[in-house]
């Protein structure tokens, strides 16, 4: 059975950081090393597939979290059991 799992911008703050959340959030191995290239290791080989991951912009924070979206992004595109999809909430 897919998984899905909804990524929300607006919870983000209740973490320590961006790598907190996603660990948390795609219950990643306690050796999540927190950076880009473990988050790409991380959707290519740790997590269970087969899932769906729902980015959704709903937060008025202006970081910029292009280089994590598109480690997504590309991350879907290797991992043939692996969606990803980028929302944003037009009312924000």
């Amino acid at each position: 059975m897919e998984k899905t799992i909804e990524l929300k911008l607006s919870e983000l703050a209740a973490y320590e950081s961006v790598h907190h959340w996603l660990a948390d959030k795609l219950n990643f191995p306690a050796h999540y090393g927190h950076n880009l290239d473990a988050l790409w290791d991380c959707l290519t080989g740790e997590i269970s597939l087969p899932i769906t991951i729902l980015w959704y912009n709903d937060s008025n924070n202006d970081t910029d979290y292009s280089p994590i979206t598109t480690i997504f992004e590309e991350a879907a595109g290797e991992v043939e059991a692996l969606s990803f999809g980028y929302i944003v909430d037009e009312e924000e």
